[in-house]
Formats: structure tokens, sequence, C-alpha cells
């Protein structure tokens, strides 16, 4: 099935513009979908890549991002592992959370393309290849300038990425602070990848004792159709009176430890940033959802948090929509009310605990889990 792509150059209305086309962008418009079809009807999507586009993600999507797809009647229909146990480790300590079908791991670049695609089948106007260059107000609309035309809308929603180009127009008097990830495709080994013939994803957070702030992972996967391990490393930097911690060096001894020798030329990496109590999150006119908003500290976010980031994004744009008030002044409010607000504020106290050293990181793994 081919993604629409307009190539027109006139001045165009619409009532909403989401920029990007990832989880947290496809999310919010299937949401507004759900709630109002006239108004999502009424809506452009820009993605500035062209799918099939790969993103730096483990992929991997937990029960309650696997909820969020139901609800929107989605069923992802690419390659995917499903996970029985999620191993959590610090040190000779382990705790397992065994629960069949608790994680499911996707590649970004096929869960992405089929999500779009599902959108798409429903009405979603989606152009390729389209990026924002300028925006200013006009009145009570906003002028959106873009590599092809321009366009004037109500309600701009960012949810391109953690290098947001909306976020960066936004010209915001606090910036994000970023954690980095970094992660590399390797063929399953049987003797050392273990996880892909148990069913088993591993987040290891023993180099909390060398300064990293986060955590080293080991997902099966399939790439290209073939037995595949996905690693990576997470440092969240949320204590910045630490020092560094030298996160290429863990990585590395990690691969070698399994006998992969990649060059760290060779691993993708990318910033991601986190919400953080004095982060801006809109403007007249303006919203941010997913990672250009932030995500949570202890863990890194995830699929599970731009899917419900889109929940709460549609909601409050119906609100705007039904009051005529486009300043969105209580959006912060209503992501907080929300439960992926809620989310983050509990994974943010709990980061400041664990990597400060006040707690240990298992115990609070399982007030995560608690149900």
């Amino acid at each position: 099935m081919s993604l629409n792509t307009s190539d027109q150059n006139s001045e165009i209305d619409y009532d909403i513009m989401i920029v990007g086309g990832g989880p947290s962008g496809i999310s919010t418009w299937l949401h507004l979908h759900k709630y109002n079809t006239e108004l999502a009807s009424k809506t452009i999507l820009i993605e500035k890549e062209k799918y099939p586009r790969d993103k730096l993600c483990g992929g991997a999507i937990g029960s309650w991002g696997q909820d969020i797809l139901k609800q929107l009647d989605i069923n992802p229909a690419v390659p995917f592992i499903k996970i029985k146990n999620t191993e959590y480790r610090f040190g000779k300590d382990t705790f397992c959370n065994k629960e069949p079908g608790f994680l499911k791991i996707f590649r970004r670049i096929e869960f992405d393309h089929s999500l779009a695609k599902s959108a798409v089948s429903r009405g979603l106007q989606l152009n390729q290849n389209e990026i924002i260059q300028e925006m200013s107000h006009i009145k009570s609309r906003l002028m959106v300038k873009t590599n092809r035309k321009k366009y004037l809308v109500k309600t701009l929603v960012g949810a391109d990425g953690a290098l947001s180009m909306v976020r960066r127009r936004m010209d915001l008097a606090i910036k994000p602070r970023f954690a980095t990830g970094i992660e590399i495709f390797a063929p399953v080994n049987p003797r050392y990848d273990t996880e892909f013939a148990d069913s088993t994803a591993v987040l290891d957070f023993t180099s909390i004792n060398n300064g990293l702030q986060g955590y080293v992972w080991h997902f099966p996967c399939i790439k290209d159709n073939e037995p595949s391990m996905n690693h990576g490393i997470y440092d969240s930097r949320i204590i910045t009176e630490k020092p560094r911690a030298d996160i290429k060096k863990i990585l590395t001894y990690e691969l070698q430890s399994r006998n992969i020798n990649c060059q760290p030329s060779h691993w993708s990496g990318h910033p991601i940033p986190w919400l953080g109590k004095k982060s801006t999150l809109s403007q007249p006119n303006i919203i941010l959802v997913g990672d250009a908003a932030g995500i949570e500290p202890l863990l890194g976010g995830g699929i599970h948090l731009a899917l419900s980031y889109g929940d709460v994004a549609a909601l409050s744009i119906l609100d705007a929509f039904n009051s005529n008030d486009f300043t969105f002044t209580s959006y912060r409010e209503q992501l907080q009310t929300h439960i992926v607000g809620k989310y983050i504020n509990k994974l943010t106290y709990l980061a400041h605990e664990v990597y400060s050293e006040k707690m240990n990181i298992l115990d609070a793994i399982k007030k995560i889990l608690k149900k």
C-alpha cells in the first residue's frame, strides 16, 4: 500500500498540522480520528523522511502500549518477538518478571511504517519528505512554512522527535536536558546470546557502580528476517553533579564479553530529552508530544509513552476547538493528570532516588511493576 504524498505549492488552510510521523504523531491523529472524525479529516501530517525509515529504539512495547493499540484497533502486521521473561540485573542480583507477552520487540523501521499505513487507510493526509522551516503567528492562526508550501493552521503538534524542529522554532528560554542512547544489532550467537532462545529481554543496571545513570540492554529481535540481538546502553545524566560515565567503554566491554567486535564508528547514537518540571510543552497554537516534549529519565521512555502522549494531545486539541481557545495554557496540567504524566512524574522521582544511590534499582523496578 502506498502512502499519500502531495506536491502542490499553494498556500493551504488546515485546522491541525502534525509534524512527525512516528508513534506519537500517528497516535495523535488516530486518537483524533477515534474521538472526532471530522476534525481528523481537517488534519495534515508531515514527515521529513520517507517510509520505511529507521529510528534508534530498543523496539519494546509493553502491555500498556499493546492495550493502547488494541483500543485503537491497530494490529501491526510486522515481525516481532514475544518476550516471556524480562530480567532486571544489578550485579549478582536479578529480578525477573515472568509475564508472557508483557513485552513485544519490534523493529521501529517496520513498526512505524505499519502504524502510518493503518492511519492512511483510515483517511490520514500524510506528506512525506516535507520539512518544517519556519512558523509565525498571524492573528489567531499559525503560518507554517515547509520546503514545499505554506500552511495556515489553528493547532500545530510537534511530534518530530528528540531533536524537534518545532521545539527549536519555539525559541524556548529553558532548553531540554538530554539523556544518551546507543545501540547496535548483531546476529544471534547461541553461545552468548541465550536471550533469544529463552525469549528474554535483559536490562542490566550493574554499571550504575561505574557511574552509569542507566543500563545496558540485550533484546532479541528479528532484523532482515534473521534472528538478531539488539544491544544498547542508556545514560540519563539526571544527576549532573556526578562524573560522566564512559558509556563507550562500558558498552565495548559488554559487547566483547559476547564476542562482538563492533567499532564505535558503526554504533547508532542519539540524544533523548527528558521531561523536567520547568520544561515548556506549549505556546499559543502549539503543543509538543512524545520525545519532542520529553520522556522519563529512569528507563528512557518508550513506545508506550509516545502512544499515550497521542491520547492526551488529542483530548487537549478537542478542548481547544470546543472552547475556541488555542492558547493551550492548560496543556501541562492536562498531561500531569493523564496516566502518561503521572507515570513520568513517578519514574522521574525514582530516577533521582536510584541514580543518586538512595534506592536500589531492583526495588524501584518492583514499585513500577506492582499491580
